[in-house]
């Protein structure tokens, strides 16, 4: 119960930014690139799916189950190549940086098929993409990709605190920490900083 109103919370959040970026962008505010509706657009639609795949007429459907996760992930393979593009990666970065999510994101998808998936899979591609968006940055955009890679990176640690694991605790911290580094994100565009990450 815990986890599913941690879980909307987050949701909400998200979708509070992305209608708040899409405003700043159709308003011309500066510094609000489409680039970066598209890369919180994506993150929300990510957010609404995993929770739809965690309904029990879903979750408890393996064709189902597997549909949604294959879904989930095509979106975040797309998601990171996107947030790349937001940050004006250079294209040795862009294309190694999507290439490398892409097949993490297609070995969770084989593991969908011999277990119920390894989410570590996933969460690894996330890492490795924000990573390079913290190396790409500057200032405090570099602090907020940072938190938001230290927010994936404590779903990996704490998922292996058995105790959490069971009541499904990891979730819940791991959604508080998503709602304010992704806040933190959002904050950052005003600065100009994701067209100066080049």
């Amino acid at each position: 119960m815990l986890n599913s109103f941690t879980n909307a919370l987050h949701a909400v959040a998200l979708g509070i930014y992305t209608v708040l970026v899409y405003r700043g962008w159709k308003q011309n505010v500066p510094h609000y690139e489409i680039w970066i509706v598209y890369t919180f657009s994506l993150v929300f639609t990510a957010k609404i799916l995993g929770m739809l795949v965690h309904l029990p007429v879903i979750d408890r459907h393996p064709v189902r189950h597997n549909f949604f996760w294959i879904c989930i992930s095509i979106v975040v393979a797309i998601m990171n190549a996107v947030t790349l593009k937001a940050l004006h990666a250079p294209p040795a970065i862009f294309y190694s940086g999507s290439i490398i999510s892409a097949l993490l994101c297609a070995v969770y998808v084989r593991t969908l098929f011999t277990s119920r998936g390894n989410f570590t899979w996933m969460a690894a591609a996330l890492v490795i993409v924000y990573l390079l968006c913290a190396v790409l940055s500057t200032g405090i955009l570099r602090i907020a990709w940072i938190c938001t890679l230290l927010s994936n990176v404590l779903w990996i640690v704490l998922s292996r605190v058995t105790f959490l694991r069971e009541y499904k605790l990891h979730n819940d911290i791991y959604h508080f920490a998503l709602i304010g580094s992704s806040y933190f994100l959002y904050s950052t565009i005003e600065s100009g900083m994701w067209q100066g990450a080049s």
